[in-house]
């Protein structure tokens, strides 16, 4: 005699099923929807990861002649980014220090704090890092120049919008680039060029920004369900291009967990300073303490809008929209000016409001003041005199001729 099926257990078990379903399609699709603490395989507690990129480095032959040596991670460092993964926060925090900053490397007295590695390897460069910011660094990440091309072209490009015309010959790395402003999809050798590239007046801290442009756009393809697909290959080149002191498990948690943080709780900042007088760019101690406590969490300032420095950028089909909108903002009391507009391939049709310096406080009030359009930039990619930028597009074109 045959028993009744038992429908509760069925039903339970088609729950089970379809939560484990719903679940996987979520995690792949949309991880930003499920808590960092239940994402499978993603990080759990808060760390500090420091990311170097190393210039190009030479073996001397003899006679004068010299080759490039293309797995090396002896030279100085390009680029220099301390990253603040937290689960606590849900929360991706970018700190880009110039290669030009002036540091007191440890045993070496003051210079330049690209040559940490150059001089003492990683462990030297970390210490300098942790020192100058007063933090600890977890974990570290270098990345040979040329690992850089091989993974961009894995990826099969990487998506960015090239903000001025970009042309020039880098003998140093045998590298040709010649962009035009506007969106491209840069191979392996154009992404190289990109990032290095530093020939306008603001020398390395337009690289930096520059920088922080293309790590945007990677996340943004990281983003997408298609590039995980890659992720065994990818970690065949950083077996030979990459040197850290994280296992695969620990690198897989922490691109699980990067890749699920929401935009508006990542954030990418410049090193707040100015220039010395030898170029060099020169920090204060204060401004310093009040970035790294913004990386680590603490949110403990008010926006004022008195004390709020706006820069104008007109990236709209208005001519004289820029001026408009400082019309508009002056008159809520914000100090104001407007800067030369970049040559731009075509319009923008929204509004980028940049945070420059770590201060969403700051964005999220003019944000609110323009009415709530266009969007905000956690990335120190406008007016480095500024606290914000606002990269004004066509959408602002009705709210400041209605205020009339």
């Amino acid at each position: 005699m045959r028993s009744s099926p038992n429908w509760f257990l069925i039903f339970l078990a088609a729950i089970i099923v379809g939560a484990i379903i719903g679940y996987t399609v979520t995690l792949i699709y949309k991880p930003t929807l499920i808590p960092p603490q239940f994402r499978v395989g993603s990080l759990r507690d808060p760390e500090t990861v420091l990311l170097l990129g190393v210039d190009v480095v030479y073996t001397d032959l003899g006679a004068r002649k010299k080759k490039i040596d293309q797995v090396a991670f002896t030279g100085r460092t390009d680029t220099i980014m301390v990253c603040r993964l937290d689960p606590y926060r849900n929360a991706l925090s970018i700190l880009s220090i110039p290669r030009d900053t002036q540091a007191s490397i440890p045993g070496h007295g003051q210079q330049k704090i690209n040559g940490a590695n150059a001089i003492g390897g990683v462990e030297l460069a970390r210490q300098t890092v942790s020192e100058m910011l007063g933090i600890p660094i977890d974990h570290y990440v270098v990345l040979n120049v040329h690992g850089l091309v091989e993974l961009v072209n894995e990826l099969g490009g990487i998506t960015v919008m090239v903000p001025k015309k970009m042309k020039y010959m880098d003998w140093t790395a045998k590298l040709k680039i010649d962009l035009e402003p506007g969106p491209h999809t840069l191979t392996g050798n154009q992404a190289m060029g990109f990032v290095r590239f530093r020939h306008d007046a603001l020398g390395d801290i337009g690289r930096v920004q520059r920088q922080q442009l293309f790590m945007h756009a990677v996340m943004d393809k990281a983003l997408q369900p298609e590039s995980w697909s890659h992720l065994p290959q990818l970690m065949v080149i950083g077996q030979q291009y990459i040197e850290t002191d994280m296992s695969p498990s620990e690198i897989v948690e922490m691109a699980t967990f990067a890749r699920a943080v929401p935009k508006p709780n990542q954030s990418m900042v410049l090193l707040p300073g100015t220039f010395a007088g030898n170029g060099d760019w020169a920090t204060s101690k204060a401004d310093i303490r009040r970035m790294v406590a913004r990386l680590m969490g603490s949110s403990f300032v008010n926006a004022d809008r008195p004390d709020v420095r706006i820069s104008i950028v007109n990236e709209s089909s208005f001519p004289q929209l820029a001026q408009k909108v400082a019309r508009f903002l002056r008159a809520k009391g914000y100090p104001v000016n407007v800067k030369p507009s970049e040559k731009r391939s075509q319009p923008s049709k929204r509004t980028r409001i940049v945070a420059q310096r770590a201060n969403p406080e700051d964005a999220e009030l003019v944000l609110g003041d323009l009415g709530h359009h266009g969007e905000i930039v956690n990335a120190s990619v406008g007016d480095i005199q500024s606290s914000i930028t606002v990269m004004a597009g066509d959408d602002l074109e009705s709210l400041v001729t209605e205020s009339k």
